[in-house]
């Protein structure tokens, strides 16, 4: 038999995700083929989802199944944590965005996901725009970039200049100019809701 996640944890995950991304449950049951009475009664504790329902959460929702059980068990750092972050130490991996430095990687629980990334020069790699849960910020620390965001215009950010936006909506940077650039992301998830090509800019 398989084991299913705690029904308590998946409950306060779908709420969690209704919440941070403004989706009602018939949103939800639309994106997963789940029903809405089944959802209400996951989110209030009543029923434990079975192994179909939780992969019909996960594919409907573009979620893993860590990240979904992760989400319900909540985010923020324990009281009087903290995590001291050294010159160039963290886990490092590829991203479609450039080289990802992951900072404060020791907290396994924290409300927010601060990260270097190390954007490519543009045109070296296709623009993938992105969206997930929550708020983003990112400053810039050296070069500049392109930043894309629908519905507007691509903008440049030099060093110095930082954007604060709704992650829900696709988003991305290329580095501009003849160098790649370093930015400062933190961000209040990383669970990615929607990826795909951005097309050949102006």
């Amino acid at each position: 038999m398989r084991e299913t996640p705690h029904s308590h944890d998946v409950g306060q995950a779908l709420h969690r995700l209704r919440r941070e991304n403004g989706w009602t449950l018939a949103d939800v049951s639309a994106k997963t083929g789940v029903a809405v009475s089944t959802l209400s009664k996951i989110e209030k504790h009543q029923t434990s989802p079975n192994f179909d329902v939780l992969v019909r959460l996960c594919d409907g929702l573009a979620i893993n199944l860590v990240e979904l059980v992760q989400a319900g068990a909540g985010s923020t750092a324990p009281r009087g944590s903290r995590a001291v972050n050294r010159l160039g130490k963290g886990d490092r991996h590829q991203s479609p965005h450039g080289e990802v430095l992951e900072l404060s990687s020791e907290l396994s629980k924290k409300a927010l996901m601060p990260r270097l990334i190390r954007v490519p020069k543009g045109g070296e790699v296709p623009v993938v725009l992105a969206a997930h849960a929550g708020e983003e910020f990112a400053y810039v620390l050296s070069g500049s970039v392109k930043f894309f965001m629908e519905p507007y215009r691509a903008t440049v950010l030099k060093a110095g200049d930082s954007v604060h936006f709704d992650a829900r909506v696709p988003h991305s940077a290329v580095a501009e100019g003849q160098g790649e650039a370093l930015v400062l992301v933190v961000s209040q998830s990383d669970v990615v809701l929607t990826e795909r090509q951005f097309p050949a800019s102006d």
